[in-house]
């Protein structure tokens, strides 16, 4: 080399030189150790000299010429190396031989690289051989470690990062990531299959030997044809042949294509012959690996993607990468398929093989086999471009430079530093820290490096996550398009390498081919092993990335964990491998993403067994994967609340800064008067976002109490299923502001505890948010003081029946059904009234919320009104990342991230980690000792390990104690006790609790049993009364009883698994009660506080809550299913013994005991108590609450698949042939009431599905023959025929023949079944049919065979609670129509009459739309009669002012944007009419704003069914009011919107057909709008 060779080494040997001939001036005698290398240089050059016209050679021939030139000697192989490397650095110039300079001599250039193998790390000084490690050493060690990492990353890659840093030596531009190059390239890529089957054959040492056998077998082949491995994706292998860019512009181009192709065809030839069936023997054990490949040409972007201080990947971006999978994919084992492209440019490069029976066509469209392992069907391309194979590392000097194309010899020592460095980014983690830490000095040679390879193989179970981001990639001709794709992987790798590194995790691969980009991440591997992985880092980054991709860049994503055994290591050749995963699991792993309904993040069994204290995992269905036997099943894990609000923390360590900016807000907020703010703090899984909010408001209360201000503090946390029951936060808060708002002497209190605790004491931190706002006396309940200020500030008529029954859970103040509903909107309001009246008086109001998240609709919107209203109030909230909201589309919540935002009325905090020195504080804290006494070695590991995290480090401090891996070392310093190897050798969190578990004794670990199964929080008197029943104890044994279970709890509190709390049971059904943590404010027993209980001892009972749920999960995993079911169904018992009639139990109670019955597996009861919920919240328009409740009750039977494929309607075919009696009537009761409840929210497809499926399953179900009352399917035909009018169930031209046939069985079912209720809703559903189609005859009939059996006042009302509204007297509307298109007007009318003064005044009033559906066919009679007046008040009667005053402006209804156009159209009747003395002006302008007389199409279909559509009234408002206006502009814009309208109108009258009344009604509109429109153009 010419390089730093001459500038370092020649330079030093010559002074070596000189120094020598100085000295032996004066001894007369030559050094013998450089006399031996000129002699031996001397030979060199001449044996070379000889050889420069050979075409080949070896070392033994050249060792033999170099003898023969030394007089028979033959020189050994360190001679010979040495000798060459000094004859590289001779100057060039005539040497003393006469010889000439040897830098282009080939036969050296090649013999360098054959004496690189030979060159020790060490040369024997005996004799006389150059001591290599002369060289600088830094330099030396540099270019080795550049050439190992070099060899797991592409010689494309290496190229680029030589020029990069050549560019920074220059001091020029260097490369911007993503940094993108396009050229054309030939690729195949090679699939080998086996190796799952071999890792469960061989042992490690055999299955590492085995795969880099057949990996070196394939690299050979690749690198032999001149090709670049781009990639081991997995067990398989992406090659490239580049066309070389001097030949772009070149005529040679064409050829230089055809013979990249040629080359890369040959080279899959060669491997399909020699790698296909190709045998593993160990051990007497057996397998079979094979080979297909795929070829493709094309264009393709070769994409540098990550930064410039982490992790980089290469990816190939281009439709060449889709042509070559697909060409693999086409291929079977022992197949090269080329695709359509390659194929034509073979077929143009290459001649086609003679007689091989193969004679494709010369273009082709389809993927074409051009070889098999016994045959290839084109000519081979000849030339093979022999690489020297050889461990460069072996000489230190001499790394070829043609090796990665690397110009070493231009970098200084800081540019090869930069050099490695960037290399590294590319190369596995694993790898990259191997690497750092091997010793400088060990030499590696060919041998070493397989030897290197094996021993850092491993067999280790690794956690495996696959995540696909779903976004479209597809490069284009536009840079611009394609830079924001390349710059979109960017971001998407730079945030998942940015969460795997803060987990812990390993990023294996960036992939990208023609199923989208794939980024595999491991964990588990070297480096990144803890314990208790699966709960605090693999889940923990599944969500993170899931939801960072999502909310940060927008991407939607997949992604699929696994744990499983795989081989670990280097898979590939000598000299071109790379780190890999291989095994079952990171193939099931893969298999994940491609699972249907894919939820987001999905896991495996082995994850979920790994996990069980990280929260829930709902089951799906179990998938079939290679390397296992059976089904697997898959789960997804859902989010627990794993940082819990508790108690405030006296050694709260760090966050000042964060605390000091909400408390500087509070204080201001405390002294000025103004509006409301929120402050909201993010933060993921062990952030210690609930400390931090505690922490954090328990500072502000201190503070403020202080400055002797008066500040309330409300809290709640939102739990799983909150967002399923109405009001859900506003249970606690507003107990919390009732009970605030009996006490008197408010002030004096403060004062107390002013007295009690100030800033400087230790025990204040321990003030829990809960007993900062329920620690004063309670002199009433909450209902009675809610009384008191309903009658104070005058509440609406049914607030305090709602509120009472609905949100406080009080069963005496149940709404009556008969009474009247109030309205939404006012309750609403009224809360809003009742929260600002109880802190009206305070200096601030804080309302602390934890998980917000969680939260139901109608709590969120009784926040964003106080927020709106209130004044000095503070809002402080946590949660998860904005991926888990509800609120993401919400206004409010658009609002706070714009206008208040701005206003500084909403701040945001997304909580980090912990920095060095306050996990040190931690640690000082946890081991009693100070901040200064602890080791940097021992902080700094605890630091690594949890990432800062402070849940993390504590759990891992905790282990440490227990384990005692601690204690003082020599200088006194706190650190690692024992040896090295017990440093950070944590056990799993799991076996620590297990452990603490096992030493309870027997019955404190059954009280425990229970107490997990009744969930997080539970009362004493509820486990009491569960262990009663569970194990029979005897009235007379009852009091021992309860002490015993007093005992056991006891000891839970004293061994941390347990908190004891206080609440308040005045009221009995309130279940979530505010609590004061006896364990964590002592001065509550402490007299001089002042706190006295006047209420009877039994209105104080104490609760319990886990400290960490990790506790409840794991006992709960100790448990078996059936006696976990065993205990659910005495859980169940002990609640219905406890609440008399579980109708009038709030919601939370009702959700309780659901959940119980439905574990115990009490199918029909807890199947029951879903409708009931569900309807009572259908009662309050809360119909989407009801559905998850619905599809939760299914799921009793839905989680149970068969071992069949085949389901009906979701379910297994086992289950459905097997349901019984009772389980059937509620399955289909619920697919019922869920196919309503769709219906009611429009979604009709949904809908009818759910219905569709009930009357599947109750068809194929054999019990179903049992079943004699048949009138559970009713429901569903009244449903299907309902959403037939709606169209877009079935095809137009299936309609009518799909609605005959369900009407026609519904009739015959009904008539057998004999109930009048469902009889004449059958008969009216099919007089409505023979109505639509023309049929009045008919119809007229079906009416007479009702009325036989039809009693308005015994029938109606149970006709409305079985079809919602009462069909059967909607028939009477129908008859009337059909009678007016018959021509008999006055038996239409006196019918009309009738329904107005005899069947409308005995319906309920409150069911609006049964009242519109009722009289709409009226309408139009008394309108074509001319009798507006009569429909108007008809209107006015029995829809307005029932819809007003029962539902108020805030109510909804199907109808209701038909009120206006009907209002509308009936006053300018009357007026016309002279009814109306004068016309309402303003009845032009709002009939021309835009959205106004606009109705949706369901609406219009709906009501064109019954008489015409509501387009067709606004269009006839239209008409009617053109003649009221002398303006001609305004008289042409109201014909022209009415001729929209009308236009509207037809089509859907037209659909109905001429004959029916909505053609009929619509058409003369249509003719004179025509007209009119003809004339106001003439205007």
């Amino acid at each position: 080399m010419q390089g730093w060779l001459k500038r370092e080494h020649v330079l030093k040997k010559r002074r070596e030189y000189h120094q020598t001939m100085k000295s032996n001036q004066t001894c007369n005698k030559p050094s013998q150790h450089f006399i031996k290398i000129v002699e031996n240089g001397v030979k060199m050059k001449k044996a070379i000299k000889s050889f420069d016209s050979c075409d080949s050679f070896d070392n033994l021939s050249f060792n033999s010429s170099i003898s023969s030139l030394g007089g028979g000697k033959c020189l050994d192989d360190q001679s010979i190396s040495s000798t060459l490397l000094f004859v590289d650095t001779i100057p060039s110039h005539e040497s003393c031989d006469g010889t000439t300079s040897l830098s282009k001599s080939k036969s050296f250039s090649t013999l360098r690289g054959m004496a690189a193998k030979l060159m020790p790390a060490q040369i024997n000084e005996k004799d006389g051989s150059l001591n290599i490690a002369s060289l600088p050493a830094e330099i030396a060690c540099t270019i080795e470690s550049i050439t190992w990492l070099g060899r797991h990353v592409p010689r494309c890659v290496m190229r680029d990062l030589s020029r990069e840093v050549l560019q920074l030596h220059k001091n020029e531009k260097p490369m911007v990531i993503p940094c993108a190059h396009t050229y054309r390239a030939a690729l195949i890529f090679i699939d080998i299959s086996g190796f799952t089957k071999l890792s469960l054959l061989l042992d490690l040492e055999s299955l590492s030997k085995f795969i880099n056998l057949y990996f070196q077998k394939i690299v050979d082949e690749v690198t032999n044809h001149g090709g670049d491995v781009l990639k081991f994706a997995g067990d398989a292998i992406f090659a490239e042949w580049r066309v070389n860019r001097q030949s772009l512009a070149s005529k040679n181009d064409k050829n230089e294509v055809n013979q990249c192709v040629l080359r890369a065809a040959t080279c899959g030839a060669d491997i399909i012959a020699k790698c296909s069936d190709y045998p593993i023997l160990a051990e007497g054990k057996s397998a079979t690996l094979n080979v297909h490949c795929g070829l493709a040409f094309g264009e393709v972007s070769g994409v540098h993607l990550g930064d410039d201080y982490k992790r980089r990947e290469y990816v190939l971006l281009g439709k060449s990468i889709d042509q070559v999978t697909k060409a693999c994919t086409a291929a079977t084992y022992g197949e090269l398929v080329a695709s359509p492209e390659a194929y034509d440019l073979l077929c143009d490069g290459a001649v086609q093989k003679k007689n091989s029976g193969v004679k494709p066509k010369k273009k082709s469209s389809e993927p074409v086999i051009i070889a098999s392992r016994n045959q290839c069907f084109f000519e081979r391309h000849q030339e093979k471009r022999k690489m020297w194979r050889f461990s460069s590392m072996g000489n230190r000097a001499l790394i070829k430079k043609n090796e990665f194309t690397v110009p070493f010899d231009k970098m200084d020592v800081t540019s090869l530093r930069h050099l490695q460095k960037l290399v590294s980014f590319y190369v596995h983690s694993v790898v990259a820290s191997d690497e750092a830490n091997r010793q400088s000095n060990t030499r590696v040679n060919s041998k070493i490096t397989q030897e290197r390879h094996r021993s850092e193989a491993e067999l280790r179970s690794v956690y495996t996550l696959f995540i696909k981001p779903l976004i479209h990639i597809e490069l284009t001709d536009s840079s611009e398009r394609n830079n924001e794709i390349f710059k979109e992987l960017n971001h998407i790798l730079q945030l998942v390498t940015s969460v795997l590194d803060s987990f812990k995790g390993h990023l294996r691969q960036f992939i990208v081919d023609d199923k989208g980009a794939i980024l595999i991440a491991t964990f588990g591997l070297r480096g990144s092993t803890s314990p208790n992985m699966a709960s605090e880092r693999v889940l923990p980054a599944c969500r993170a990335i899931h939801y960072a991709l999502q909310n940060n860049l927008g991407v939607d994503n997949y992604v699929g964990a696994t744990l499983g055994k795989a081989y670990c290591g280097v898979v590939g050749s000598i000299n071109r491998h790379e780190f890999a995963v291989l095994g079952p699991s990171v193939n099931l792993s893969a298999r994940l993403l491609s699972m249907p309904n894919h939820p987001g993040i999905l896991v495996s069994n082995s994850v979920r067994l790994q996990a069980m204290q990280w929260g829930s995992f709902l089951s799906f269905p179990p998938m079939k994967a290679k390397g296992y036997a059976d089904p697997v099943p898959v789960y997804q894990p859902m989010t627990a609340t794993e940082a819990r609000w508790g108690k405030a923390n006296p050694h709260f360590v760090g966050r000042k800064k964060e605390m000091k900016s909400v408390c500087k807000l509070a204080n201001e907020m405390s002294t000025n008067q103004g509006r409301a703010k929120m402050f909201l703090v993010w933060g993921e899984t062990g952030s210690g976002k609930s400390n931090f909010l505690v922490q954090t408001v328990a500072l502000i209360r201190k503070i403020l109490v202080i400055s002797r201000k008066k500040v309330i503090v409300t809290r709640h946390i939102c739990n799983d299923g909150d967002s399923l029951v109405p009001f859900s936060l506003f249970r606690s808060i507003f107990r919390d502001l009732l009970a605030l708002s009996q006490v008197d002497d408010n002030i004096s209190v403060q004062s107390k505890l002013t007295d009690t605790v100030s800033l400087r004491e230790k025990d204040w931190e321990k003030l829990s948010l809960s007993s900062v706002s329920t620690m004063h006396t309670v002199k009433a309940s909450s209902g009675e003081r809610l009384n008191e200020i309903c009658d104070e500030l005058g509440a609406p008529k049914g607030f305090l029946q709602i509120v009472g029954y609905h949100l406080l859970g009080h069963a005496k103040r149940k709404l009556n059904v008969k009474e009247k509903a109030p309205i939404l909107d006012e309750i609403m309001n009224f809360m809003v009234k009742v929260f600002m009246h109880c802190t009206s008086d305070a200096d601030l109001t804080i309302v602390a919320l934890d998980d917000i998240h969680q939260t139901d609709s109608l709590s969120w919107e009784v926040i964003h009104r106080i927020y709106k209203k209130g004044e000095n109030v503070l809002f402080v909230c946590g949660s998860r990342p904005l991926g888990t909201s509800a609120f993401e589309d919400d206004d409010f919540w658009k609002e706070l991230n714009d206008s208040h935002k701005r206003n500084d009325r909403f701040q945001e905090l997304d909580l980090g980690p912990l920095d060095l020195h306050e996990v040190a504080q931690m640690i000082s804290i946890a081991l009693s000792c100070k901040v200064c006494e602890v080791d940097k070695q021992f902080a700094k590991d605890i630091f690594d390990h949890t990432r800062g995290m402070p849940h993390f480090a504590a759990q891992a401090l905790e282990n440490c104690k227990r384990k005692g891996l601690y204690g003082r070392l020599d200088n006194n310093m706190i650190g690692w006790g024992g040896d090295d190897e017990s440093k950070m050798n944590f056990s799993s969190l799991d076996e620590l609790l297990l452990q603490r578990i096992d030493d309870l004794d027997d019955f404190t670990r059954k009280t425990l049993h229970l107490a997990s199964v009744l969930g997080y929080t539970f009362m004493l008197t509820e486990i009491i009364g569960l262990s009663e029943h569970s194990l029979s104890i005897a009235d007379e044994e009852s009091s021992s009883h309860d002490k015993r279970i007093r005992n056991s709890l006891g000891i839970a509190v004293e061994e941390g698994i347990l908190d004891e709390v206080v609440v308040d049971c005045s009221d009995k059904n309130l279940s979530n009660m505010q609590t004061i943590t006896i364990s964590t404010f002592p001065e509550l027993n402490d007299e001089k506080v002042g706190i006295s209980f006047n209420e009877p001892p039994h209105q104080i009972d104490l609760s319990y809550q886990f400290c960490h749920d990790a506790w409840r999960q794991k006992i709960l995993s100790l448990l078996l299913d059936s006696y976990k079911r065993d205990i659910h169904m005495h859980a169940a018992r002990t609640i219905e013994s406890n609440v008399t009639d579980i109708d009038e139990s709030d919601y939370r109670t009702k959700m309780r005991l659901f959940h119980h019955l439905k574990e115990s597996r009490n199918s029909t009861k807890a199947a029951d108590l879903a409708l009931n919920v569900g309807k009572n919240f259908a009662q309050l328009g809360l119909n989407l609450h009801s559905i998850p409740v619905y599809e939760e009750a299914l799921d009793m039977w839905r989680k149970n698949p068969g071992t069949d494929d085949e389901s009906i309607a979701g379910f297994s075919l086992q289950v459905v042939n097997s349901i019984n009696e009772d389980d059937l009537k509620s399955t289909i009761k619920l697919l019922t009431a869920m196919g309503q409840a769709l219906g009611t929210l429009t979604m009709k497809i949904k809908s009818a599905r759910a219905f569709e499926s009930a009357l599947e399953v109750f068809k194929r179900a054999p019990s179903s023959s049992v079943i004699k009352d048949r009138s559970i399917v009713f429901p569903i035909y009244s449903g299907l025929f309902f959403l037939l009018k709606y169209g877009g169930m079935v095809e137009p031209s299936e309609e009518k023949a799909y609605e005959e046939i369900l009407v026609t069985n519904f009739v015959e079912e009904t008539r057998l079944n004999g109930n009048p209720v469902h009889y004449s809703r059958a008969l009216a559903m099919l007089g409505e049919f023979y109505s639509r189609q023309g049929q009045y005859e008919d119809a007229l009939l079906c009416h007479e065979r009702l009325k036989k059996i039809y009693d308005v006042d015994l029938h109606s009302a149970r006709v409305v609670e079985a079809y919602a509204s009462d069909r059967s007297a909607q028939n009477y509307g129908n008859c009337a129509n059909c009678l007016y298109r018959l021509g008999r007007v006055k038996e239409a009318l006196k019918l009309c009459d009738l329904i107005l003064n005899s069947i409308m005044p005995r319906m309920d009033p409150k069911n609006v739309h049964n009242s519109m559906m009722m009289i709409y066919p009226v309408l139009w009679i008394l309108k074509n009669e001319r009798l507006p007046q009569r429909a108007a008040s008809a209107l006015e009667q029995f829809v307005f002012k029932p819809f007003h005053l029962h539902f108020g402006d805030g109510g909804k209804t199907f109808s209701l944007v038909m009120f206006a156009p009907l209002r509308t159209l009936f006053s300018i009747l009357m007026y016309i009419e002279g009814d109306l003395e004068s016309l309402d002006k303003t009845l032009i302008p709002l009939a021309l704003e835009v959205d106004s007389l606009t109705i949706s199409t369901t609406v219009d279909n709906s009501f064109a069914n019954f008489a015409r559509c509501g387009s067709s009234i606004g269009a006839e408002v239209c008409l009617l009011l053109s003649n009221y206006t002398d303006d001609n502009n305004i008289k042409k814009q109201l014909i022209e919107k009415g001729w929209k309208l009308v236009q509207i109108a037809m089509q859907t009258a037209n659909k109905c057909g001429s004959h029916q009344t909505a053609y009929i009604e619509t058409k003369p509109v249509h003719d004179k709008l025509a007209l009119a429109l003809d004339f106001v153009c003439l205007l």
